[in-house]
């Protein structure tokens, strides 16, 4: 049984890795649209976020959620501007055109009625899904495909399904909650998309806005979706939370963004303020537990 469990663990992995690498391959001729490559990054984490919230495992959907955010919202943010400061001795990102402050103006609103309720209701799952609806449609009028790169993420994200439900079963099997939250989820899903931030903000200081972005419209479109399926999925009753402190760690976290993007740039002192924001992960944890 061990024996069986254990190879089942190895294809999960092994499905996540391919499954990311050929969402990635066909994401790379859009890698100068910081739009796309933040909603082909949210891909891996949607999924797993679906599986566990459709399986009715609404404590480890939400808590992986509220810690994928911190950390993308963090960690991602910040390395982009540090990596392009280290290279290029560029001690400021400006982002043009940049549409989505006053969707982070609204998701904050929402997760700060979440926090007053201390509950996602059907109500909010209506309006989060409004307000994914909308800015997709707002973007998406800018994306261009190809049938190859198509063929690529579908596949990708095929593979990444069948991984996840395996990932799903054997880490409700033998680890903790904490474990999940904490290390799994967070890690495997994101260190792939940090990797790919620092090593374009190496190859060239222009693409260090694109990938600022593409963090910020992950978290954007990661927060829509799993408020909004978690409500519709809680039905009239809604899914009680209680106290949360990584909800309260991530809503401190998104005021510090929308503050330090006030015009539209982000400079090397304000990402080190996010990048010390990092640690209210562990702290927000340690309290909850």
């Amino acid at each position: 049984m061990f024996v069986y469990y254990l190879i089942e663990a190895i294809l999960s992995i092994l499905g996540f890795y391919i499954g990311s690498e050929l969402i990635v391959k066909g994401g790379k001729e859009i890698i100068h649209q910081g739009f796309m490559l933040g909603a082909l990054s949210v891909l891996p984490e949607l999924i797993v976020l679906s599986n566990l919230l459709f399986h009715k495992n609404f404590y480890l959907a939400l808590s992986s959620f509220f810690i994928t955010a911190l950390t993308i919202y963090t960690l991602g943010v910040a390395i982009v501007n540090v990596s392009v400061f280290l290279k290029w001795r560029k001690r400021r990102i400006s982002i043009v055109n940049f549409e989505e402050r006053r969707i982070i103006l609204v998701i904050m609103g929402i997760l700060l009625s979440i926090f007053i309720l201390q509950k996602i209701n059907l109500e909010i799952g209506i309006i989060s899904l409004f307000i994914l609806s909308y800015y997709l449609i707002l973007r998406l009028h800018e994306v261009k495909f190809s049938v190859r790169s198509l063929l690529f993420m579908l596949s990708g994200i095929m593979i990444l399904w069948i991984a996840s439900n395996n990932l799903v079963f054997m880490s409700s099997k033998f680890l903790p909650s904490w474990t999940f939250t904490i290390f799994l989820f967070p890690i495997v899903l994101n260190i792939q998309d940090i990797i790919v931030a620092i090593k374009g903000s190496l190859s060239s200081p222009e693409l260090g806005p694109q990938m600022t972005l593409s963090f910020i419209v992950e978290t954007i479109i990661l927060s829509a979706f799993t408020l909004s399926l978690a409500g519709l999925l809680g039905g009239f009753e809604g899914v009680f939370i209680g106290i949360n402190y990584s909800l309260l760690a991530l809503i401190l976290v998104s005021v510090t963004m929308f503050i330090l993007f006030n015009n539209n740039n982000l400079s090397i002192k304000e990402s080190i303020v996010l990048l010390s924001m990092y640690s209210l992960v562990p702290i927000s944890i340690l309290l909850h537990a």
